[in-house]
């Protein structure tokens, strides 16, 4: 029977990022499983790409922040090239929603990242397109922007292999078990030992817990479209992503054209899920009633995944409290490609400081009755 020190199951950016962070700590025995033939088939592969550093809770910001420094200056020895276009973020606020936004300015600030309040005619300048909407004012982050996300999934997964991480794809988890010093995990009919067990499976992570015998997480696999518009000539590429987070709409430059989001959220089991062409005319009113320059805009194309969110919020980071050798790193919510790299960080910390271990805001145990 294979032994390894660290099995990783999932080869999204939750582990991947593990992945990376604990063979650049020296770590050299682990093994990585993917369930698809490729990696990046669910979310880390169908999210907008969008980096996002404002949040309003301080211990995520943390993280957005940390994440974002990483993916704006990658390390000397990266692998490949990630393309990383750096047009800030702008985000519209009418009422309450407003006010959240200048809290959640402010809450940025004091932890490090710059942004500014702007009125609604100085975010009308910037996006001309914006000049119909009507909002109260507007948060600007220049330090966000749009990247590449395949180009870094594979630098994590090329970087992890290039310091002794094994990757295998098609390979699916049958059962879990405790064994002598660790557990035993069936893949494909064969049987591995791990000291540790990290569950990076996205969607399928209460799927993995059960397995192990682990209790179930108040996590929630939910359903999101993205759409794109045919080229669109008077589209300035040099735009931001424009996010409503008062009536949850979103666009950013996409090509020649635009990508296009209505905020959708429908829990759904784990899996491929299917594209609701409802989501289409929930896109269209939106964009009627508070993007009213944007409604002649047609869509060429959309698809949907899986965003993984927990009851509270945060991220489930940690050893769970009733199987022992068994890591949490779940529930990243819309924000794991920003946040990976200070995931990966914070989840290889806590697993070479050993069980007991925990990060107090994100820990499983949080959950306990």
């Amino acid at each position: 029977m294979k032994s390894y020190e660290f099995v990783i199951i999932g080869a999204g950016f939750a582990g991947a990022a593990t992945a990376y962070h604990l063979s650049r700590r020296g770590v050299a025995d682990i093994l990585l499983l993917e369930q698809e033939a490729l990696p990046g088939f669910h979310s880390s592969g169908r999210n907008a790409a969008m980096i996002r550093q404002c949040v309003p809770d301080r211990y995520l910001l943390a993280l957005t922040r940390d994440g974002s420094r990483f993916l704006r200056k990658l390390p000397h020895d990266w692998p490949e090239p990630v393309q990383f276009k750096q047009n800030g973020s702008l985000l519209l606020g009418s009422g309450e929603g407003w006010a959240k936004l200048q809290r959640d300015a402010k809450l940025g600030r004091s932890l490090g990242v710059e942004m500014d309040l702007w009125t609604p005619e100085q975010a009308k300048r910037h996006v001309p397109v914006l000049k119909e909407a009507e909002f109260d004012g507007a948060a600007w982050c220049g330090t966000d922007g749009v990247l590449d996300i395949h180009a870094l999934l594979s630098g994590y997964l090329k970087a992890a292999s290039a310091r002794g991480t094994r990757i295998r794809y098609a390979s699916v988890v049958q059962s879990i078990g405790a064994a002598e010093d660790g557990l035993t995990v069936v893949v494909n009919g064969e049987s591995i030992r791990a000291r540790v067990v990290i569950n990076a499976s996205g969607a399928w992570a209460n799927t993995i817990a059960k397995l192990a015998g682990a209790a179930e997480l108040p996590l929630r696999p939910c359903r999101r479209h993205l759409f794109v518009s045919p080229p669109l000539a008077w589209v300035d590429r040099s735009w931001p992503f424009v996010w409503d987070v008062t009536h949850d709409i979103y666009f950013r430059p996409e090509g020649e054209g635009l990508l296009l989001c209505a905020c959708d959220q429908t829990e759904l089991a784990p899996g491929d899920p299917p594209v609701d062409e409802m989501v289409k005319e929930l896109l269209a009113e939106k964009i009627a009633r508070h993007l009213p320059a944007l409604s002649g805009v047609s869509i060429s194309r959309g698809w949907a995944g899986l965003r993984t969110l927990s009851s509270d919020g945060r991220f489930v980071i940690g050893w769970d409290g009733k199987v022992k050798g068994l890591f949490w790193v779940a529930g990243l919510g819309g924000h794991g490609v920003t946040t990976s790299s200070a995931v990966g960080a914070l989840a290889a910390d806590l697993l070479l400081a050993g069980p007991g271990n925990q990060s107090e805001a994100f820990s499983p145990e949080r959950f306990a009755a």
